[in-house]
């Protein structure tokens, strides 16, 4: 254990040479005070004698005393990086303190473990040291020497628990030292169905997420923000957030466009070319937050397949009625008379090769003819072998209540396998079909 001297306690009257030197004075005061002893009844020879041994032993006491009070010591006296060795016959080290040069103040202390009084050694200084601590604004001033900030808190009783902040804790103090203690508070982290809880003195939210080892992605939301200055008991939400793509397929309609056709019946159409739907996708981002979906924002769109435009005929033709051609010489057929044709006030041919008397049927919306022509009232059906292709005829009811008109033979079909009709007349409609049946006609071949 190393034997210390305060500054202001006199250690000096302690020294062990002194104590040491206090019995041999001691001892010589007695023996000096033994030779004052008067011997009158001895005899004169003894007197002699005993004088001189005691005289003889007196000298030898006062040189040995002589000899140790007057030697010089060797002595170093160290101050921290300052040292001075000095050679002195005093014993009292805070004297032998002065005597190097060194001032104490009343704090300080020295150490005299490697130092003996009359002897010599080495004297260390150790320099008292006021340390101001601030703890969470409460102020104390604390006294040290060579410790450490460490061994200050330890044998003070201050604790610093985790997540506290203090500079310096393991380092040398020094005079004048400032320390401040940053006390930590509790920060819970609630993400991605669990609560982390962290120590911390300061900081921001993201500070406590990375002391938490809580990482957030780029879309997630963060409640405060990250930027937040903490400085008491907060609690910090995550929201995670994810973007997903959703694609739908829609048809896209086709255009149509109408023409006009003056030959077809006013509600017939006709497909010329067929519309073909397009087709588009539409892009959606779907917003979730922790796994359910908030919103589903439209984005935009894409044109996969271009619809194709229909085309389709109609019908402006009024639909006939049979009815409308009965006691009137407008005939039915719409081919137009040759010129080379007369015709007599009743519309009946004045020059003709023959005239038949037989049976006519009708019929309608054949696409073509046997013989290529175009299928219209006009263009009518018989036996090839009794009307070769190309015959001019014109037609009238046997009753005169009908003209058919200028017409020629074009197309063929299965009545002529039947044997009761003579020729299958083109009529506009249905209709005009099922009202003409199956009339008896005279035909007068051109």
């Amino acid at each position: 254990m190393a034997h210390v001297a305060k500054g202001n306690r006199g250690l000096g009257k302690k020294c062990p040479s002194k104590k040491l030197l206090m019995p041999r004075n001691k001892e010589i005061f007695m023996i000096t005070n033994s030779t004052s002893a008067t011997g009158c009844t001895r005899k004169r020879g003894f007197r002699i004698l005993t004088a001189v041994i005691t005289v003889l032993f007196a000298c030898s006491v006062t040189v040995t005393a002589f000899a140790t009070a007057s030697a010089y010591s060797p002595v170093t006296v160290v101050d921290g990086s300052n040292s001075v060795s000095i050679s002195s016959k005093t014993l009292d080290p805070h004297a032998l303190v002065e005597e190097a040069g060194f001032a104490l103040d009343p704090n300080d202390r020295i150490i005299i473990t490697d130092y003996t009084a009359g002897e010599g050694g080495t004297i260390v200084i150790e320099r008292s040291k006021l340390v101001r601590v601030e703890d969470n604004g409460v102020v104390a001033y604390f006294l040290g020497y060579s410790d450490t900030l460490s061994d200050i808190f330890s044998s003070k009783g201050i604790v610093i628990n985790e997540g506290d902040e203090v500079e310096g804790l393991g380092s040398r103090i020094f005079d004048g030292m400032k320390v401040f203690i940053k006390r930590a508070f509790s920060v819970v982290v609630d993400a991605d169905g669990d609560s982390k809880k962290v120590a911390i003195a300061n900081g921001t939210v993201k500070d406590a997420l990375d002391k938490a080892g809580v990482e957030v992605g780029e879309d997630d939301v963060v409640e405060p923000s990250l930027d937040t200055e903490l400085n008491g008991f907060t609690r910090i939400r995550i929201f995670r957030v994810k973007y997903k793509t959703k694609v739908e397929t829609k048809k896209i309609a086709f255009e149509t466009e109408t023409v006009a056709d003056p030959d077809m019946f006013i509600g017939e159409e006709k497909i010329i070319t067929e519309g073909v739907e397009g087709e588009k996708k539409l892009f959606y981002t779907e917003k979730y937050v922790d796994g359910e979906l908030e919103t589903v924002t439209f984005k935009n769109e894409k044109v996969s397949k271009n619809p194709v435009k229909g085309v389709k005929k109609v019908g402006t033709k009024p639909r006939e009625i049979l009815s409308d051609y009965k006691g009137t010489t407008t005939p039915i057929s719409e081919l137009k008379v040759p010129a080379h044709i007369e015709l007599d006030e009743n519309g009946i041919p004045v020059n003709y090769k023959s005239v038949v008397t037989g049976k006519a049927t009708a019929y309608t919306g054949d696409p073509a003819t046997a013989s290529g022509r175009k299928p219209m009232p006009g263009h009518i059906a018989v036996d090839p072998k009794e009307y070769p292709y190309g015959t001019e005829m014109y037609v009238v009811s046997a009753d005169g209540s009908y003209v058919y008109g200028y017409c020629v033979a074009a197309d063929t079909g299965g009545f002529v396998e039947m044997g009761n009709t003579d020729i299958d007349l083109y009529m506009d409609n249905e209709d005009m079909c099922y009202n003409w049946g199956n009339r008896g006609v005279k035909i007068y071949v051109l």
